[in-house]
């Protein structure tokens, strides 16, 4: 592990918090869609696992988008940090990651349910837009939830559960114009991927395009 020095702290969302993490490394290590263990100075369970948000071509720092959590000792403690704690992060971990040749592919989709939009965001930010057209499908339950929104808008299609009651499914990606030639990256939960992964593989996507990672 190495040191790190939270040194940015935005509240994005009434749950999520957005924090810059300075290590001030030039060689720091880690693959877009990969996240970090954090250690974290309290008692007991200290190490939480956090994806990073930011694009590979930064350097010297990383951001992590953080949702409270009622249980969880570390998440609780970077919930109620100041600018200029300190914690320990190791480099990039994880097999979900968009590799440096899918970072160039003609047609990426992205499909990322609430809080799994995190390890997607890295990867949209690290994509060369100029080469891949990049489209990301983003499902939440409440507007509010909603993260990076003008960022986003250019190239995304939201949609709010709880308030238009359309979730994401197979026709909903064809009514908003996805490309079933795309590599696929989907994040979010257990049932909305098993739900995608079988619709797109029915309608002929081959399985070594859908990449996924199930968080809950």
């Amino acid at each position: 592990m190495m040191k790190a020095t939270i040194t940015s702290i935005i509240q994005a969302t009434p749950k999520i918090k957005i924090l810059r993490l300075w290590h001030g490394k030039k060689d720091y290590s880690f693959k877009p869609g990969q996240w970090i263990d954090l250690k974290a100075p309290v008692e007991g369970k200290n190490i939480g696992g956090y994806t990073i948000i930011s694009s590979v071509h930064t350097q010297e720092f990383i951001d992590l988008a953080v949702r409270e959590s009622l249980h969880h000792p570390v998440t609780q403690f970077l919930h109620s940090a100041k600018e200029g704690t300190e914690v320990e992060i190791t480099q990039g971990q994880g097999k979900f990651f968009l590799s440096e040749e899918m970072a160039t592919f003609p047609s990426l989709t992205f499909i990322a349910g609430g809080i799994g939009l995190t390890p997607i965001l890295s990867m949209i930010r690290s994509v060369d837009k100029e080469k891949s057209k990049v489209k990301l499908f983003y499902s939440v339950s409440h507007s509010e939830d909603i993260l990076f929104k003008e960022e986003l808008a250019p190239f995304t299609t939201f949609t709010v559960t709880k308030e238009n009651q359309e979730r994401l499914s197979l026709s909903f990606l064809q009514k908003n114009g996805v490309d079933l030639h795309s590599h696929f990256f989907i994040c979010g939960p257990r049932a909305m991927i098993d739900s995608l992964t079988l619709q797109l593989k029915e309608a002929g996507v081959s399985p070594d395009h859908i990449h996924f990672e199930k968080w809950w």
